[in-house]
C-alpha cells in the first residue's frame, strides 16, 4: 500500500504547528504571536495552464509580537520526492496565497525525500536581451542533511517525529528509535497525539525483530527511572505479536499486530484532530479534504463529541 505522505506530513504540521517553528525556525518563533493563530484554507485558485486547483499544505495566520497590527501568512509546504520545477512551485504558491489573503508570505519548504541534494531557495525569472530580473526567496529545511542527534534530547514533538527523516545510517536507527521513545515518555503527550506522532515515525523507520532484540538489550541498561518505561512502550514488536495474533504463530501475530496497532492508534488522534479544527471553525469539507474523512464521518464525529 503506498503511503499518503502529504496527509501524514499536513496532520503532524497542524497539530504541532508551534513545536516545529521552535525546533527548526527558532528566531521566527520567537518573532511570532502564535496564540491567536489561525489556520486557513488551503485551497488556491485553478492553475489555467495545468487545469488543476492547487492546494497549499499548511496555511496560517500570524502576528508580530513587536508590531500585533502585522498580520504575516506563514505558508509550510512539505515535498516527499525530487521535482525540478519546485521553487517554480513554491512561487506560484506565494503568488496565489498573497493574491487571495493580500497579506505578507513566508514561505517554507520542507524536503523529506531520501537522498542528499543541495535544494534551491529562489526562483528567478529574467527577461531575454532586458535588465529585469524577478527574484524570489523561500525558507527551506532539508531534512536529510540534518543529523537525527542534534535532536535527539529536544523534548519536542515535531522534532521527534521528523527524526525518523534525517540522517542517520542503518547502524544507528536502533539509537534514534531509541532516542524517540525516550522523548515521547517525558513530554506526556496524551494517548491519542503519542499514537499519531508514533504513527508518523513508524511510518518512515520501523525496526525489524533483530534491531528490537537490540533496542529491548540497551533498553535494560538504562536508569532504572525509565528503563521500565521504555520496556513497555507500545511499539514493542512482542507485545503487538501477543494481542493480535500469537494464535496464528509468533510471526504472523506480530505483522498483524504492528498493523493493527498503528491503525487504531492512528484512528484515535485522527478523531481528536478533527474535532480540534471543528473547535476552530473549520468546513466539513475543508476538514475532509485535510484528513481524508468523508464529511458523513466528520459529521458524525461532530455530534458524539458535543
Amino acid at each position: 500500500m503506498s503511503i499518503d505522505h502529504d496527509r501524514r506530513f499536513k496532520v503532524l504540521l497542524h497539530e504541532f504547528f508551534d513545536e516545529f517553528l521552535e525546533a527548526f525556525f527558532p528566531k521566527i518563533y520567537q518573532a511570532l504571536d502564535l496564540s491567536d493563530k489561525k489556520f486557513l484554507s488551503e485551497e488556491l485558485f485553478a492553475d489555467m495552464v495545468e487545469g488543476d486547483k492547487k492546494r497549499a499544505d499548511v496555511i496560517a495566520e500570524t502576528k508580530l509580537k513587536s508590531n500585533k497590527d502585522v498580520i504575516l501568512i506563514v505558508h509550510l509546504e512539505a515535498q516527499n520526492y525530487y521535482q525540478d520545477n519546485f521553487s517554480e512551485r513554491m512561487y506560484i504558491y506565494y503568488s496565489m496565497i498573497y493574491l487571495k489573503f493580500r497579506k505578507p508570505v513566508l514561505p517554507i519548504a520542507i524536503f523529506s525525500y531520501d537522498g542528499v541534494r543541495d535544494e534551491p531557495d529562489e526562483f528567478v525569472v529574467k527577461v531575454p536581451h532586458l535588465m529585469v530580473v524577478n527574484e524570489f526567496h523561500f525558507l527551506k529545511l532539508e531534512l536529510s542533511r540534518m543529523s537525527w542527534r542534534k535532536f535527539m534530547y529536544s523534548n519536542n514533538p515535531a522534532a521527534a517525529a521528523l527524526m525518523s527523516r534525517m540522517n542517520y545510517s542503518k547502524r544507528e536507527r536502533v539509537q534514534v528509535r531509541l532516542a524517540f521513545i525516550r522523548q515521547m515518555i517525558t513530554m506526556h503527550l496524551g494517548e491519542a497525539r503519542e499514537s499519531m506522532i508514533n504513527g508518523f515515525f513508524e511510518t518512515y523507520l520501523q525496526l525489524n525483530k533483530e534491531e528490537v532484540d537490540q533496542l529491548m538489550d540497551q533498553a535494560k541498561k538504562l536508569p532504572e527511572e525509565i528503563r521500565e518505561e521504555v520496556l513497555k512502550w507500545p511499539n514493542s514488536f512482542y507485545d503487538r505479536g501477543k494481542k493480535e495474533g500469537i494464535e496464528q504463530g509468533i510471526e504472523q501475530g506480530i505483522e498483524q499486530g504492528i498493523e493493527q496497532g498503528i491503525e487504531q492508534g492512528e484512528r484515535k488522534a485522527k478523531e481528536q484532530f478533527v474535532r480540534k479544527l471543528l473547535q476552530k471553525g473549520m468546513s466539513h469539507a475543508e476538514i475532509s479534504e485535510l484528513t481524508g474523512l468523508s464529511e458523513v464521518a466528520i459529521k458524525s464525529m461532530e455530534i458524539t463529541g458535543e
